[in-house]
C-alpha cells in the first residue's frame, strides 16, 4: 500500500468513528439521565438469569447504548449487510448479544505483560515465578472490536465513567488511554483452531461516557494542549472519544 492510500484509510477510519461518536450521543440520554438508566439497567440485570451482559456499569453502557448503534452503524455507514455487521463486530459479551455479535475478540496466545499502568517491576517478575497465577501471563479480552469483514481494523476500550474530582478524572484518562495503547501495541496473531479471531488492529479506539456531575474526564482531555491530543491518533492510531451529552 503506497503513501496515498494509507493515508486515505486511515481518513476513512477516522471519519467512521467521528460519525460514531455523533450517532451514539444522539441516541444516549444525557449526563444526569443516563446516570440513573444505568443504575436502574445494573440493578434489574442483576436479577434477571439473561442479564449478565448488563450487571456492571460499564458494561451496561456498553452493551445498551454502544452496541447496538455500532452494529448499524457499519450498515449504514460503513456499507455491510446486517449478517456482516454481526461477523465484523466482536463483543465480550456476545453470548447475550447474539443479535449483534456471535464471538469474542479474545487473543488465542497470551502475553507476559498486562495493560494495567503502574505494576513495579519486582511484582511482575514475582508473578512469572508464580504458578499459582498462571505465571503472570495475560490472554488479552477487549470490550469489542472490529474486524473483517468491514474495512478497518479497530479494538476499543469501554468506559463509563460516573463520578469523580478533577484529579480522579485525569488519573483515570491517563489509565484508559494507556490500556488503548497496549492493545493497539500487541503484535499480529492469526486466528486459532478454538475459535479466537485474528489480532491484527490498525487502530485502537477509547470510547468513553462522562457521566459525572461536572464533566471532569471530558476536561481532563479538553485541557491537554492540542499537540498532545493530536498525537494520540497522528502518531499512535488512537481515536479518543469521549462522550457527553
Amino acid at each position: 500500500m503506497d503513501t496515498f492510500q494509507e493515508h486515505d484509510a486511515k481518513t476513512e477510519a477516522y471519519q467512521f468513528l467521528r460519525d460514531l461518536g455523533t450517532t451514539i450521543l444522539d441516541a444516549a440520554p444525557d449526563a444526569s439521565s443516563m446516570r440513573s438508566d444505568i443504575r436502574q439497567i445494573v440493578a434489574a440485570a442483576k436479577a434477571d438469569p439473561q442479564g449478565k451482559h448488563l450487571r456492571t456499569p460499564e458494561s451496561a453502557f456498553l452493551n445498551r447504548y454502544v452496541l447496538p448503534v455500532l452494529h448499524e452503524h457499519l450498515q449504514s455507514a460503513g456499507g455491510l449487510t446486517r449478517a456482516q455487521a454481526r461477523d465484523a463486530l466482536l463483543n465480550e459479551y456476545y453470548r447475550g448479544m447474539p443479535q449483534v455479535s456471535y464471538r469474542s475478540p479474545v487473543r488465542a496466545k497470551k502475553h507476559p505483560f498486562g495493560k494495567l499502568l503502574g505494576s513495579s517491576a519486582d511484582t511482575v517478575y514475582r508473578s512469572w515465578t508464580n504458578k499459582d497465577k498462571n505465571y503472570g501471563l495475560t490472554q488479552s479480552c477487549p470490550d469489542f472490536a472490529l474486524g473483517s469483514p468491514f474495512t478497518h481494523s479497530i479494538v476499543f476500550e469501554g468506559k463509563y465513567f460516573a463520578s469523580g474530582s478533577a484529579d480522579y478524572a485525569s488519573r483515570q484518562l491517563v489509565t484508559d488511554l494507556y490500556q488503548a495503547v497496549f492493545y493497539r501495541g500487541l503484535p499480529q496473531v492469526e486466528a486459532s483452531k478454538r475459535g479466537h479471531p485474528k489480532w491484527d488492529y490498525d487502530y485502537a479506539c477509547l470510547l468513553a461516557y462522562d457521566a459525572s456531575a461536572n464533566g471532569t474526564l471530558l476536561t481532563a482531555w479538553d485541557t491537554l494542549p492540542l499537540s498532545v491530543r493530536r498525537s494520540f491518533w497522528d502518531g499512535a492510531n488512537i481515536y479518543v472519544m469521549i462522550l457527553r451529552k
